[in-house]
């Protein structure tokens, strides 16, 4: 896959760190598509629209907020997690909580990995590079 069928999701409420994420993701050099939500339920249903599609159409990597309002990032792990057509879906955290208990429950949602905010440039070129 080239860096132009990347496609790079990332789901939170803030309208300030989906911006500093962009800015950030731009300056990786990657020439991918970034698609955003701003709350769970808009991620929940993209999500539900990907078991129908081959995994090469899927983001390769899903970042996502834990705290927002309505369905917050918890629930959108296990939500994905109860759907087993998704199991291969790659989500990582990224929160500004440094709480162990909220690591170590995203740990056990399955996420992939858990990054507390601001996210820097290199950290995602080593997350899109596994």
């Amino acid at each position: 896959m080239s860096d132009e069928d990347l496609i790079i999701a990332l789901v939170d409420d803030s309208e300030d760190d989906r911006f500093l994420f962009t800015v950030a993701f731009q300056k990786t050099g990657l020439r991918g598509r970034l698609i955003e939500w701003e709350d769970g339920d808009g991620a929940i249903k993209y999500f539900s629209e990907l078991a129908g599609l081959p995994a090469s159409d899927w983001p390769a990597v899903t970042f996502l907020d834990l705290k927002m309002p309505g369905r917050n990032g918890f629930e959108v792990l296990e939500w994905v997690r109860e759907h087993p057509e998704l199991k291969a879906l790659r989500i990582i955290v990224l929160s500004g909580s440094y709480d162990p208990s909220d690591i170590n429950r995203a740990s056990e949602l399955g996420a992939a990995d858990y990054v507390v905010k601001p996210i820097k440039v290199e950290k995602i070129r080593e997350i899109l590079s596994r």
